[in-house]
């Protein structure tokens, strides 16, 4: 998703800066007007600005972990009385996270200023998610924050724990792959050019394996340099056109559709649509400003547009799982749960359910990848080892056979 510097001004005229990742630039018009800011300038940052921006926006966000940890001790010090004030200050000294406690001494001065807790909390999107800002909206206006807090602690540790299969199922055979690569490169650069010139020396016909070995080993050593701008081009390329919308689209929904890993994604989208909007709803957030969060943290824009229809359709006063249906995204168990949900009027309850089968569905899938990919990579990496060895043998071979 594209990524808008901006500057403005608060109430005060205190100048600020910051960066958002957003869809387009009206949104994050929208989100800063929301906040009472007279808006100076905005622009979209270019490929090569959001690369060497990257590493410091990451150093800002905070795990979802230890949010879970914070939400968690958050509610459980307002359900023994403590004022939000109180809780804060005694959170900030105890927290390890040196974002979060700097982020919660931020939260403070935006309270002692008269601001509500989630008028505070909106002031860093960096740190906390659209969910988090709507769901301590829905507590303060209930009076159960701390029964809220406890949900959003709940749902912040399963999203974390479903981050971290899908990580551990991609990581795993990204590692071996880099492995695989490093070690044929290490082959041809360092030990087949010890064989080269033996080869070469025999004065008979090289085999054509053997000459595609020798020749890709001096194209690697002559032109290395190449051919590593080649890939840092590609990648910056490859980031350049993802930040174009009509084309970071396709490729989302290229990705639903990926054999084995396709499933993976898929699964986990469902699964954190399902969790995201059944937890919102339970804590009392209405439908569509529910679904209008759980659109902007599906992570994948297909499943965002079904969302936005199922908006659409709500302030028209139609079914969200009519429109759910139109995308081709939602299976039909989920259109089906959905309706009967919106029929009875426990959409909320139906939707854990569905969160919950998916959430076995990815174990099941990244169980499966585990087993899978593991052979298939070490046979892969086999084959090419076992290709520059025939290919430095065989000359040999046949030399001895021709004696």
């Amino acid at each position: 998703m594209p990524q808008y510097a901006y500057r403005v001004r608060d109430a005060s005229g205190r100048l600020l800066k910051g960066t958002m990742e957003a869809d387009g630039e009206a949104r994050v018009i929208k989100y800063l007007r929301s906040q009472n800011y007279y808006i100076i300038d905005i622009r979209r940052l270019t490929a090569l600005e959001w690369e060497f921006k990257l590493p410091s926006l990451r150093r800002r966000r905070v795990k979802l972990r230890d949010l879970a940890v914070f939400c968690r001790q958050f509610s459980t010090m307002i359900n023994a009385g403590l004022p939000i004030m109180l809780s804060l200050k005694t959170l900030s000294q105890q927290i390890d996270n040196r974002v979060l406690r700097d982020t919660l001494k931020g939260l403070i001065e935006e309270l002692e200023k008269g601001q509500s807790l989630h008028e505070s909390v909106q002031q860093f999107p960096q740190v906390f998610p659209p969910i988090f800002v709507n769901m301590i909206e829905a507590g303060e206006i209930s009076g159960a924050l701390d029964e809220v807090l406890e949900r959003l602690a709940d749902h912040l540790e399963r999203e974390h724990q479903m981050n971290e299969k899908v990580r551990t199922a991609l990581t795993y055979p990204t590692v071996i792959l880099v492995v695989a690569v490093l070690a044929v490169v290490f082959l041809l650069t360092f030990v087949l050019p010890t064989f080269t010139a033996m080869l070469e020396s025999l004065n008979a016909p090289l085999p054509l394996p053997t000459r595609i070995i020798i020749n890709a080993s001096r194209f690697l050593r002559g032109y290395w340099y190449y051919i590593l701008g080649g890939l840092v081009l590609t990648v910056l390329g490859i980031r350049r056109m993802l930040q174009e919308e009509t084309v970071a689209r396709e490729v989302d929904r290229y990705l639903l559709r990926v054999p084995v890993f396709g499933q993976l994604i898929h699964k986990s989208i469902l699964s954190r649509f399902s969790r995201t909007l059944g937890t919102l709803l339970r804590s009392g957030v209405p439908v569509v400003e529910a679904l209008e969060v759980v659109r902007r943290t599906t992570g994948n824009r297909v499943v965002a547009e079904g969302v936005q229809k199922a908006v659409e359709s709500i302030r028209e006063g139609q079914s969200i799982a009519e429109r759910l249906a139109e995308t081709g995204v939602f299976p039909p168990m989920v259109i089906e749960m959905v309706a009967i949900g919106e029929e009875t009027g426990n959409l909320d309850a139906l939707l854990e359910k569905i969160s919950l089968f998916y959430d076995r569905e990815v174990e099941s899938v990244v169980s499966r990848l585990s087993s899978m990919i593991e052979p298939i990579l070490i046979a892969v990496l086999g084959g090419f080892v076992a290709f520059i060895i025939v290919s430095v043998l065989l000359p040999i071979f046949n030399i001895m056979g021709a004696m």
